[in-house]
């Protein structure tokens, strides 16, 4: 649209009348009331079938109900208790309910003032209509997407919807539909909030349709990606159920056929068996082992909202972060300043005022120092903003922003060079100001200096250029205070903007710092942006300064850790493309230097887009759609191409590719970042989302970027900590969405924590494997020692049924946190990422488990009959079964700290105080069981142990853990080769069912290379149908010239997005940046320009590619289609 007249025809309605009430209520009907569509949520029911629908507690369940049959009222108890347990956590860690979409319907505004029948009326925002004429003013929250129609001033606080953290002031120049929703400068969007000016606008989306409704859209669309320690413990659980029932089944039909029992005894050694060969400790260990590791990474500002994420860290293999506060600190720093003949550099690193002016490496002092302190005192007097410094409980100062955040930034760096904010406003007080207005892009203010008035100004550059007269002339003290032209060089233009472009192009903001001495006559109170630039040019140019929001320093060694271990970093910012690349190229992200924007992705296919996203580091302007895409490109795109871990023979061997031949690599994992609700799709997306921003805070909206207007329309730090209810949307309200949304919560916004948590997670996967390492052959030789007890003719079990039920809850719990309590290995951030779907039970640790369960059930079987083979009785043999079970534990647990490692070394006695712990404990526990009274009873050992059967038990403990040392160092060489063949034939005929699955490796080629086969091929078809050798000639020539082109154009030069695109300038609003623009450029730039191929193959490339980019572009579902009513 041209103006808002043509804006207003198309929503049938007028500027000044509105809609009639009678047109609204039609539309209403039509439209229906502007509000989300609420989220279905599970009952509690549902919530608690999810937590018992698993074979094992179907197992433990239908036990139970045969225990209570066969009146065994302590076991039952017991049972029934444990499957408690385990929901009862399951309830609380899982149970909770989708609230994402219910955060975004409160953020929605509750009234609007709307101009119906030429008046204007308060009514509920859910009654607003497409064509309602709305009226918004400082700390209104938006009730719908409008398209502005007059603004004064406007500023929005979008960070919510863009990830941009300054406001963004409004205006009413149209651009074309695909702009990124940061560049719709045009339009107003539902949910954010006006932080400055006022404004009208027309309403063109309402509810769902409007850009938050999209998002709530995308929420409840995306599917939770399940982790691979849910499937794992799920097959685990089918594997075991199997075994179970097998062997329970073997022993009843042997108790009743053999052994010449009755059907209930039978029946009853058949639950016995099945009860102790069931893990009834492991889920609820488990649990335990994720909730320590949980634990663990709050401490270290890591909130994990879902337990079984933890595991999930280790497999990562790219951090998609957001680039602003978290692998930057989200306060803007003066890096550099230009003067008429200097380059100096700024040190330090965010409001801390600590650092130093440098020139050419040297940190300026004497004159040279003074003479920047003059050049920089516009920068503290024009200026609204302030920088408090505070004490806090520790002794530390504390420098808090008050205020836009370049100007608190220009505060810094004053006081770096030495001036006193406080001293210096006393000396030179304001007696005029001319406020900064976003169509105008300067501010000004007058200060008294002496008996002479002084004009400071500061804007942007090509603003400023055209009204100054001249420059100064050095740095020296007295051409640096020079306020009069007559004391001034002419100005050289064409020096600055060369200066300015040069700054610009490594990613800094810029603005110009003038100054000038006013008249005694001028009124220094009326100046307006009008008068000023009516002006004849009468400024002098005193320098330029540039900012950045520099990278985190931690952000930097995170990010050379994070490569170590195999991890790729990726930057996706709602920030322009220069300055993303300037951030990149410090945190060594860059790569090949490809920037590719949110309106390219919007042009791409997902086929293009997953050739394309693992050799692209840096995403800029993405919107919410854009971030979506990326992750499932990501997910379903090549693949990561490096080693992984997991791929040797002795656990599952390498991925297999579509055709199951073997690859190097697995598809991606990935972990997104976001701290606002336009990231809530991504988040719950992505294998692992990260939400961050819970820093935020609204004591005094400083944090929120957030202003009350002062009476001279200045952005003016609030007197008094704003009401959220009535005054604005905080960020960190978004960032309640997009928590819901996450799998993992920052509590510093650091990005240097999500690596920390990577550790964290690799070092619970190692523990994870130790626990069930040491867990399942303990719960197997419990069940087979009472099996082979029938198929040896023994007359009775050798354990009890409450014995096996305290070894598999108590002693497996003791042992088994022991284990979980071991640190992380030392080289743990030098491996590769984990293999998705890596079992937890490789075919080394499957062996392992049958050679310990196989040697526990010897000693356990040997003395029990050599008990009752010296006449010590029943009891008697029972209690010396039982604890040569039970120290056989424990001596198997010491050597299982490490399971490849000797534990023959000094470091089996350090790193873990928890190892000595549990062995006392549960000693302790055995001696109490075996001589106190009552527990005796209660454990089935009424009559104790003599000293010998002690003595035999020590000996069986030491013995366990010398033979298991000795089988870690012949398993690789000999043993591994004579076990592996069976366990891949058992493997291999394995029903699906009890297979962990296998995520083929997706390698999606190039279409450029796809449209060379296709040449080719037609080539050979034509040599085949006896074609001229003309026509085969010139498809030859055309495959060579694609072949040319192939290599730069699949490094990333997108020649769609390279090409001039028709305008379309609709309701949607922004503005086509120069970084936007320079986005291709980037491109083509660090990639080579590719030789021009020939006609006849450019005809044949356009067509290939405009046919599989169609065909993709209609399959497409990652872009959900949301249409405006």
């Amino acid at each position: 649209m041209s103006d808002s007249a043509a804006v207003c025809d198309e929503m049938d309605t007028t500027s000044d009348e509105g809609l009639t009430e009678k047109e609204a209520e039609a539309r209403l009907a039509l439209y229906g009331p502007n509000a989300l569509t609420p989220p279905r949520k599970p009952g509690f029911f549902a919530k608690l079938w999810s937590q018992l629908n698993n074979v094992l507690i179907f197992i433990l369940l239908a036990a139970a109900v045969v225990v209570a049959g066969l009146q065994e009222w302590i076991e039952f108890g017991l049972i029934v208790g444990v499957v408690s347990v385990n929901v009862l956590i399951g309830m609380i860690q899982e149970g909770k309910a989708e609230k994402a979409a219910e955060k975004i319907k409160a953020m929605l505004s509750s009234n609007a003032v709307v101009c119906r029948d030429g008046k204007r009326y308060t009514i509920e925002a859910e009654r607003l209509v497409p064509g309602d004429v709305i009226i918004i003013k400082s700390g209104d929250r938006l009730p719908a997407d409008v398209r502005l129609l007059e603004v004064n001033n406007l500023q929005v606080q979008e960070a919510m919807l863009t990830g941009e953290s300054h406001p963004i002031s409004k205006n009413l120049k149209p651009v074309k539909a695909e702009s990124a929703l940061g560049d719709r400068k045009c339009m107003a969007f539902s949910a954010t909030t006006v932080s400055a000016g006022q404004g009208k606008g027309v309403v063109v989306a309402t509810g769902d349709n409007a850009e938050i409704g999209k998002i709530n859209t995308l929420v409840s669309q995306v599917e939770t990606t399940r982790t691979n320690l849910l499937i794992q413990m799920e097959i685990l659980g089918r594997w075991l159920a199997v075994i179970v029932v097998v062997i329970a089944v073997a022993a009843f039909l042997l108790a009743l056929l053999h052994a010449d029992e009755g059907f209930t005894s039978s029946f009853e050694s058949a639950v016995a068996i099945a009860v102790a060969m069931i893990p009834e400790g492991l889920p609820a260990l488990v649990t335990i082992v994720l909730a320590l590791g949980t634990k663990k990474m709050a401490d270290n500002k890591a909130i994990i909202r879902q337990l079984p994420c933890v595991e999930t860290l280790g497999s990562l293999t790219v951090i998609c972060s957001d680039k602003t506060g978290t692998l930057t600190k989200n306060e803007m720093t003066v890096v550099a300043m230009q003067s008429s003949s200097n380059r100096y550099d700024v040190t330090g690193v965010g409001y801390d005022p600590t650092g130093f002016v440098s020139l050419k490496g040297a940190q300026v002092c004497g004159e040279s120092h003074v003479g920047v302190q003059v050049l920089l005192e516009g920068t503290l007097l024009c200026n609204d903003s302030d920088l408090n410094i505070a004490t806090n409980a520790a002794g530390r100062e504390v420098f808090t922003p008050n205020g836009a955040p370049t100007e608190v930034a220009l505060i810094t760096a004053s006081i770096k060079v030495g001036l006193d904010p406080a001293g210096l406003r006393r000396t030179k007080p304001r007696v005029g100001a001319c406020p900064f207005e976003s169509e105008h892009k300067f501010m000004a203010t007058v200060h008294q200096d002496g008996n002479k008035r002084v004009i400071f100004v500061k804007g942007a550059p090509d603003r400023l250029l055209t009204m100054c007269i001249g420059q100064l002339r050095s740095d020296s003290p007295a051409d640096a205070a020079a306020n009069g032209r007559v004391d001034w060089d002419p100005l050289n233009t064409p020096y600055w903007v060369r200066q300015q472009e040069e700054l610009a192009a490594r990613g800094l903001r810029v603005l110009a710092l003038c100054r000038a001495e006013l008249g005694p006559e001028e009124d220094a109170t009326g100046f307006t942006p009008v008068t000023l630039q009516a002006r004849p040019p009468f400024l002098g140019l005193v320098g330029l300064v540039a900012i950045l929001d520099p990278p985190r320093p931690e952000a930097i060694e995170a990010v050379k850790v994070a490569h170590t271990a195999g991890i790729t970093v990726k930057m996706i910012t709602g920030d322009h493309a220069l300055t993303g690349l300037a951030i990149g190229r410090m945190l060594n992200i860059a790569g090949s230097e490809l920037v590719i924007t949110g309106p390219e992705i919007d042009r791409m296919s997902d086929r293009r887009l997953r050739s394309l996203v693992n050799d692209c580091n840096i995403f800029a302007r993405a919107s919410p759609e854009n971030k979506l895409r990326i992750v499932k490109a990501l997910q379903t795109g090549p693949g990561y191409t490096g080693p992984l871990d997991g791929d040797d023979n002795d656990d599952d061997g390498p991925e297999v590719d579509e055709e199951g031949k073997p690859v190097v690599g697995g598809r991606q994992v990935v972990a997104m970042t976001g701290d606002g609700v336009n990231d809530a799709p991504a988040l719950k997306a992505a294998d692992i989302g990260v939400a961050m921003g819970i820093t935020g805070g609204c004591g005094w909206g400083v944090e929120c970027g957030v202003w009350s207007v002062g009476s001279s329309g200045n952005a003016r730090p609030p007197t008094q900590p704003p009401n959220h209810a009535h005054t604005h949307t905080c960020t960190h309200t978004g960032t309640d969405v997009s928590k819901e949304a996450a799998k993992m919560v920052l509590a510093d916004d650091n990005f240097a924590t999500i690596v920390v948590a990577v550790k964290e997670g690799r070092r619970v996967w190692d523990n994870l494997r130790k626990i069930l390492l040491f867990n399942l052959p303990v719960n197997f030789a419990q069940g087979m020692c009472i099996f082979w007890a029938y198929v040896i003719g023994f007359q009775n079990a050798p354990l009890t049924a409450i014995q096996v039920l305290y070894v598999n809850m108590v002693t497996a719990l003791t042992m088994g946190l022991m284990l979980a309590m071991e640190p992380a290995e030392d080289d743990i951030m030098s491996r590769p990422p984990r293999r998705p779907g890596k079992r937890l039970l490789g075919k080394l640790i499957l062996w392992r488990c049958f050679f310990v369960s196989t040697l526990l059930d010897i000693l356990v079987l040997g003395m029990y009959g050599w008990a009752l083979s010296d006449g010590r009785g029943l009891n008697k043999a029972r209690a010396e079964a039982f604890n040569t079970l039970v120290f056989g534990e424990i001596g198997y647990s010491v050597t299982t700290r490490f399971i490849k490692h000797p534990t023959f070394h000094p470091r089996v006695f350090r790193g873990n105080v928890f190892v000595y712990l549990s062995i006392a404990v549960t000693a302790g526990l055995q001696g109490m069981f075996t001589y106190v009274p009552g527990l005796q009873w209660f454990m089935d050992v009424p009559d104790g142990m003599d000293a010998l059967q002690w003595a035999r038990v020590m000996v069986c403990m030491v013995v366990v853990y010398v033979i298991v040392e000795v089988e870690k160092a012949l398993v690789d060489p000999l043993l591994m080769p004579l076990v592996r063949p069976l366990i891949n034939a058992i493997a291999k005929h394995s029903p699906g069912c009890l297979r962990v699955p296998r995520q083929a490796v997706r390698r999606v080629p190039s279409l450029w290379a796809e449209s060379v086969q296709s040449v080719k091929s037609l080539a050979t078809q034509s040599w085949g149908h006896g074609k001229s050798t003309k026509s085969l000639a010139t498809l030859s020539q055309a495959a060579a010239d694609l072949a040319v082109i192939k290599e730069g154009v699949d490094a990333g030069v997108e020649a769609a997005s390279s090409r001039p695109h028709k305008e379309k300038a609709g309701l949607h609003g922004g503005s086509s940046t120069s970084s936007d623009r320079a986005s291709p450029s980037i491109t083509a730039r660090h990639h080579g320009d590719a030789p021009a191929p020939t006609a006849a193959a450019q005809a044949e490339l356009d067509e290939s590619r405009d046919a599989t980019e169609g065909a993709a572009r209609d399959t497409t579902t990652a872009k959900p289609a949301v249409k405006k009513k």
